[in-house]
């Protein structure tokens, strides 16, 4: 979903693919959606939220104006996010400066997604767009589609020229780890819904919450920088993560379980163009990228019950053993273990990565030569099932690398790790693997900056 048709909002809709993190149970509807929990520590931003706060006291109804303690720090805190959320979005370079956000979100019932005290977001921003044209709220009439708030050139201007550090942005603390949704996804045209579920917590989910709180501990303390470039400005101080479990599509109405997906979400490097990685400086060294070698093939192996062949999986494929192929394989086969029936056309994201005139029915015929063993979970609905293995044996290393003080930046199914942990990082993967599916599953580097 887009925001509106405005122009002037075009070229933030030219950045979605570089700001969108894909898979994420919170609804895109914006290049980027207002972070409650964002905040940030620069004195301008600072001064102007404390004058705003005396204007809006000064201008409200007599019968407002002698504010309550918990509703002077609610504004404030609402100011700071709104501000913080532009300042980010100039600092990034994001132009204009436009930020999605839910007005209906703060009418209803708070979940345990939602920051405290932020129901009166709606006024404020009014307040905002109306007090020296900070911004423009442009609220939206139709369904699924956000409202936009924009900062104005005056803003933007002060703002860009501020020198801009990791240091100055921040989450406060209270964000949920374990995110719950219903999905549905279409593979064939790429699009997606998502429901968020405010379920009652087990003992499952808050042993999952432990060791997210143990991983974003690590990640916090841990020396993460990116080397100067000319590319746009990174924020490397935002890399708290969280878990995003899903439901599938026809899971009936309170159903609350945590066995598919879970992957892990919301660090700044998940967002980084690969030509930009080479950048990243893990306790001040470069990073080796390590992941496991076609690991949803191999978990579905283990799945019915097989040894996973040795080797590169991918070369077995008839008419898609070259190298070049690769890509579109891997898609097409996702689709297969993800989707319920059985695949007739090409996904949408393959086309162009596969031979030309291959057909959807070519390409599903050659993956079920090549995986005979592989037709009783292909087509069933098993890849939120293969993703949780993946993801809980992703947890598992990272919390053996947190306890031997080695800084890992997961990526779904891999690890970016300082260069000289690579093979401690490998050793730690394949033990993973070991205690959670029972297989010591192959690791490649997939790429090492040195």
């Amino acid at each position: 979903m887009a925001l509106n048709d405005n122009p002037k909002n075009a070229a933030v809709r030219k950045t979605r693919d570089l700001v969108k993190v894909e898979g994420d149970a919170q609804v895109e509807r914006s290049a980027r959606m207002l972070d409650p929990y964002l905040t940030t520590d620069l004195r301008f931003v600072g001064a102007l939220r404390d004058n705003l706060m005396g204007h809006y006291e000064s201008h409200a109804p007599a019968r407002q104006r002698k504010m309550k303690e918990a509703d002077r720090e609610n504004l404030r805190a609402i100011l700071t996010t709104i501000l913080a959320n532009l300042a980010l979005a100039i600092a990034e370079g994001v132009d204009p400066p436009t930020i999605g956000v839910s007005l209906k979100a703060a009418k209803r019932k708070l979940t345990r997604y939602d920051r405290g005290g932020f129901t009166g977001l709606p006024r404020v921003l009014d307040f905002v767009g109306s007090a020296g044209g900070l911004l423009s709220l442009e609220r939206s009439s139709r369904k699924g589609t956000a409202s936009a708030i924009t900062a104005s050139p005056d803003f933007k201007l002060h703002l860009a020229r501020l020198k801009f550090r990791p240091d100055h942005f921040a989450v406060v603390e209270g964000r949920e780890t374990i995110w719950l949704s219903r999905l549905t996804r279409d593979y064939i045209s790429g699009t997606e819904s998502r429901e968020m579920i405010d379920y009652r917590d087990t003992d499952e989910t808050k042993r999952f919450r432990s060791e997210m709180t143990r991983i974003n501990e690590a990640l916090r303390k841990a020396d993460i920088e990116l080397a100067s470039s000319d590319g746009p400005t990174v924020i490397t101080s935002l890399r708290f993560l969280h878990r995003s479990f899903n439901l599938p599509p026809d899971a009936p109405e309170g159903t609350e379980r945590f066995d598919l997906g879970g992957r892990l979400f919301g660090g700044w490097w998940m967002n980084l163009p690969k030509e930009r990685r080479h950048l990243i400086r893990l306790a001040g060294e470069p990073v080796a990228d390590l992941d496991f070698a076609s690991m949803f093939v191999r978990l579905a192996f283990l799945e019915v019950g097989q040894t996973p062949p040795d080797g590169d999986l991918y070369a077995h494929i008839p008419g898609l053993r070259e190298a070049r192929w690769r890509e579109g394989a891997k898609k097409v086969i996702l689709a297969m273990l993800f989707r319920t029936t059985p695949l007739t056309r090409l996904p949408k994201d393959a086309k162009g990565l596969l031979p030309p005139r291959m057909s959807g029915d070519q390409a599903r015929t050659a993956i079920l030569m090549a995986f005979p063993a592989l037709e009783p979970i292909f087509e069933t609905g098993a890849g939120f099932r293969l993703m949780f293995l993946e993801s809980q044996i992703l947890i598992a290393a990272l919390l053996d690398l947190a306890d031997q003080k080695v800084p890992a930046l997961p990526m779904h199914d891999g690890l970016m790790v300082p260069i000289s942990k690579a093979n401690v990082t490998a050793r730690a993967m394949r033990d993973a693997a070991e205690k959670i599916v029972g297989f010591r599953l192959p690791i490649t580097v997939k790429a090492s900056y040195a």
